[in-house]
């Protein structure tokens, strides 16, 4: 549209303006880097995510499309500094423009660093890492079990260790992935199946050294839950000396390398022939000193016994004349305490009543009431009695009251 004034300039639109301000910025900011701190940080129900990024002196709004699922929870909120990789857009309709979010990245921490820092930190809330929950190795294992890539140098490193230490050892190796996004799957499946045949008494989780990136099978929470619930002893052994991996936190035993890892599981085989050959010489040894100290112990009862064989005959005489002496008192006391026995049946027949009665004696009772009569005070002139006598009894009738007491 041409300029009606005095001057020659194009009048445009403000759709027309905004366009033209909007492929500019386009082509000038595209892929980009920019540093901030992240506010009004919200994740919306279609998983897209709008925050301001900040500075000192100014704000810029930002919008990361399809962020759910991406990243772990809670990784990003308000306050966090962080680094952004995308490029600048004008939205038309508002005339603003704003940073479109490829990646974001803490500032100072790699993502996959971040994500092995919070997962360490929940799963040792979980306790996970517990050492009162590590098992212990046996000492002699029938058959190891490992779980590594079978086409790496660690699998060639670890069965030369292994053969050199145990030559006869039996072991299975299970073959996974050990990089790469499905790798932690394998593994995962392979400490189960391990445990549900029990065909190993210990499995060895081995990997050679690498990035932080190749070593992200070993850090994923899935490993880790199977190690920790597996019923068989786990042996880590991923990376190099000062590589720590998730996996290594959650293993029973964590060694520096693949062929430290060997080298802990099994043992040397020569080395437990000369325990045994050590153990066999202390034992034959223990049982010379004791049966010499046994000899001795006899030797000196012997002699003893010899020098007391007099003093054995006195008592022996001694015992013969407490048995004799203890015969004889006991016929005494028996013979007391028959006579004593004798006594008191003769005063249980003494005082026998029928006895009694026997020798001319009777029991007088009222024959109304049955009292017995034994005070003439009891009984009136007339009134009818009976006599008890030894044998039968007599009906009477009282005719007199002699000598009677007022």
């Amino acid at each position: 549209m041409k300029n009606p004034l005095s001057w020659q300039l194009t009048i445009h639109t403000v759709t027309s303006l905004t366009s033209q301000i909007k492929r500019l910025i386009n082509n000038q900011f595209r892929d980009i880097l920019v540093e901030g701190e992240i506010s009004n940080f919200k994740l919306y129900p279609s998983g897209h995510v709008y925050f301001t990024l900040k500075d000192d002196q100014s704000i810029i709004k930002a919008v990361m499309f399809n962020f759910y699922g991406r990243y772990p929870d809670d990784m990003f909120r308000d306050g966090v500094s962080v680094i952004c990789k995308g490029r600048v857009d004008v939205y038309e309709k508002r005339g603003e423009y704003r940073l479109i979010v490829d990646a974001l990245e803490v500032r100072g921490v790699g993502l996959l660093q971040l994500k092995f820092q919070m997962l360490k930190e929940k799963l040792l809330k979980e306790g996970i890492f517990d050492a009162g929950k590590k098992k212990t190795l046996p000492l002699l294992p029938q058959r190891i079990g490992i779980i590594t890539s079978p086409a790496g140098a660690a699998i060639r490193d670890m069965l030369k260790i292994i053969f050199q230490r145990y030559p006869n050892m039996s072991v299975i190796i299970y073959p996974v992935k050990v990089q790469g996004d499905d790798a932690c799957y394998e593994i995962a499946k392979a400490i189960e199946y391990l445990n549900m045949t029990r065909e190993v008494d210990v499995i060895i989780l081995g990997r050679g050294g690498g990035s932080l990136e190749d070593l992200a099978p070993f850090n994923e929470e899935v490993v880790a839950r199977a190690i920790f619930a597996s019923l068989i002893p786990v042996v880590s052994g991923v990376g190099h000396e000062i590589d720590f991996t998730i996996a290594d936190f959650a293993a029973d035993v964590r060694a520096p390398t693949p062929t430290a890892a060997a080298g802990i599981a099994v043992p040397d085989k020569r080395e437990l022939c000369d325990l045994i050959d050590q153990m066999r010489e202390d034992l034959i040894q223990s049982m010379i000193d004791i049966l010499e100290r046994k000899r001795f112990s006899l030797y000196q009862s012997m002699m003893e016994l010899k020098d007391r064989r007099d003093f054995i005959v006195s008592y022996r005489m001694y015992l013969d004349e407490l048995v004799n002496n203890m015969f004889h008192n006991l016929s005494v006391y028996m013979l007391n305490k028959r006579q004593a026995f004798q006594g008191l049946v003769q005063r249980l027949y003494d005082l026998n009543p029928d006895n009694i009665l026997k020798r001319g004696y009777s029991i007088a009772q009222k024959v109304k009431t049955k009292e017995v009569i034994y005070d003439n005070r009891q009984v009136s002139q007339g009134e009818d009695i009976s006599l008890r006598l030894y044998r039968g009894v007599l009906g009477c009738e009282v005719k007199e009251i002699i000598n009677r007491e007022t």
